[in-house]
């Protein structure tokens, strides 16, 4: 059953705002988006508290991509509106630094190296001991001995493990991910598995596009369904079943 409180259809009558509150990570209200006359989001009214994890389901073609992206801010709605932390603006920088997003486009440079893809993204957000800093990164993600090896060499697995990183250098608030298990083998998986409980345990909101009906439920506070552009079904997961069980 979809509630109440959390998703409505209506339309917003023009200059109506969000209730932006700095305890929800995202307020996204009526949101629409048209790609060459077709509809691809429509009303699509959602909050998402802060330290949550939500997960977006539907089948392809839903819109789960492009509502992450508008939650990323990479695609701006034709109409209504999003607050991030009660902050509207997605041109402050403040908020930028805030939004951590791991899509299809990894946003890796091929020719580089690892480790200079990593450095180049810590030294944009200006994180202090760079150096120090992606050591660390590649050594918590398994792929210290991979740090000198270009990109454009590592297998997809690796190079998705490697975007999740990039994507999350700077410790963001807010971290998106789509289809984040995508190409991973069993170590691949373990690791990220354990990397939602980091999250979890550090207050992190994640939200996460998946396909995976079993990861969905095993890592989300929430579960939201679309189809055809709209949300059609929401479904808060009570109790989430003990770590030991979810690793499958």
């Amino acid at each position: 059953m979809v509630d109440a409180n959390l998703i409505t259809h209506t339309r917003l009558r023009e200059g109506n705002e969000p209730r932006c509150r700095a305890d929800e990570a995202i307020s996204a209200a009526g949101l629409r988006v048209v790609r060459n006359r077709v509809s691809i989001l429509s009303d699509i009214t959602l909050k998402v508290r802060a330290g949550e994890t939500v997960a977006i389901l539907g089948p392809n073609g839903a819109g789960k991509s492009t509502l992450l992206k508008c939650f990323a801010g990479a695609i701006r709605p034709d109409r209504g509106e999003l607050c991030w932390f009660g902050d509207s603006s997605i041109c402050s920088s403040g908020v930028r630094r805030k939004i951590g997003l791991a899509g299809h486009e990894p946003g890796l440079y091929g020719e580089l190296t690892l480790a200079e893809n990593l450095l180049f993204a810590a030294r944009m957000y200006g994180i202090g001991n760079p150096e120090k800093h992606v050591e660390g990164l590649l050594a918590a993600a398994s792929l210290a001995h991979l740090c000198d090896k270009r990109v454009a060499l590592l297998s997809q697995g690796l190079r998705q493990r490697a975007t999740i990183v990039r994507s999350t250098v700077h410790a963001p608030p807010l971290i998106l991910l789509d289809e984040p298990f995508a190409s991973l083998d069993s170590h691949g998986r373990a690791w990220l598995e354990s990397l939602f409980e980091s999250w979890r345990r550090s207050g992190r909101t994640v939200c996460f596009v998946s396909h995976d009906a079993a990861h969905s439920r095993a890592h989300a506070d929430r579960l939201v369904t679309l189809d055809c552009g709209r949300i059609v079904d929401v479904e808060e997961m009570h109790q989430r079943p003990p770590l030991a069980r979810r690793s499958a």
